[in-house]
């Protein structure tokens, strides 16, 4: 007899993370790289890389990252690259998957990804996905952490931040915004802050990130901020911690523009209720002090209370997962 594996999947624009049924969680870097040539062809051996392992050789390789604003680009390329990783990371979970065996996989997408989009994922797994629904993250997200009254989720990933209201049912179109405004937005303001103010430093995507990651902050305080970067290869101890909260801040005001949006338009019976319960999730959830920023861009709404995940990784394949493990047969087709 064939088994049936259950796999909940969060396809994000930097990372892409899964859970399964038999208890695996992997995450990978959304990326894949190409060989640029015979000679780089020939010292890696294969067609290409994928993840850490492409970006640890970006060098050599041609690098494509599919996902743009968290919908798959539109070129054939990142069509490809979106499949490989895809069909990688559900391989590397699975690996005790024999070929009788299938899989049933929920994959997160932008609250309000496009139709195209949606039918694109499909069109790419049919070859090694049995059955699928594609579900909006931060629904995911609310899934995940069993909150389906009246809450607001905010799941703030790479390519974009998914706000969704959710009050006992499946949320419809005017309960879901997605902003093109995260984490690599805020990867582009750093960089051009800095660069603004150190012209002649030396920055990659990579050395950006790992500074966001690690200082990232919108309090009102914060211990100095005093990070290595190289000059013409001479390394220097630079301070950014104003920079880094002003490029901060840009990101979290329309974030918090659009919450006051989404309770200022809920019914007012329960604006009180909604507002006191926003769930953060996503990378941008890490960033220290995005709770009480959120809370305080209430008080002229008579306050209200924000909490972050505990797993901001795996949160949305979690959630993915559960609905993946829950869903009733009929509604794959429906969702």
């Amino acid at each position: 007899m064939s088994n049936i594996f259950y796999v909940g999947i969060d396809l994000g624009t930097s990372r892409t993370s899964i859970a399964t049924s038999t208890g695996k969680r992997l995450s990978a870097t959304t990326c894949v790289g190409y060989p640029k040539d015979i000679i780089s062809k020939k010292r890696f051996g294969k067609a290409y890389l994928l993840g850490e392992e492409a970006l640890d050789n970006r060098l050599g390789l041609n690098m494509v990252w599919p996902l743009a604003e968290g919908v798959i680009r539109a070129d054939e390329r990142a069509t490809e690259a979106t499949g490989l990783i895809l069909r990688h990371i559900i391989a590397e979970a699975l690996s005790d998957k024999q070929e009788a065996d299938e899989i049933y996989a929920a994959i997160g997408v932008p609250a309000q990804a496009s139709f195209n989009n949606k039918r694109a994922i499909i069109d790419i797994t049919e070859d090694f996905i049995d059955k699928i629904l594609i579900v909006s993250e931060p629904f995911a997200v609310a899934y995940s952490i069993d909150r389906f009254d009246e809450t607001l989720i905010v799941d703030i990933g790479g390519g974009t931040t998914d706000l969704c209201r959710m009050h006992g049912a499946i949320p419809d179109e005017a309960d879901q915004m997605t902003l093109k405004i995260a984490g690599n937005y805020l990867d582009d303001k750093i960089t051009k802050a800095i660069l603004e103010k150190f012209p002649d430093v030396q920055l990659t995507p990579r050395i950006i990130r790992r500074i966001k990651e690690k200082y990232g902050y919108v309090s009102d305080v914060s211990e100095p901020v005093k990070v290595p970067l190289t000059e013409n290869g001479i390394p220097s101890e630079y301070d950014i911690t104003e920079i880094l909260r002003e490029s901060c801040l840009k990101l979290t005001h329309p974030i918090c523009e659009a919450i006051q949006k989404l309770v200022g338009t809920f019914d007012p019976d329960f604006q009180e209720k909604l507002r006191n319960n926003i769930i953060i999730a996503g990378g941008g959830s890490r960033l220290k002090g995005i709770d009480r920023a959120i809370e305080k861009s209430l008080q002229v709404y008579g306050g209200g209370n924000a909490a972050t995940v505990q797993d901001a990784e795996y949160c949305g394949s979690i959630g993915a997962l559960k609905m993946c493990m829950e869903m009733p047969e009929e509604y794959w087709e429906k969702i």
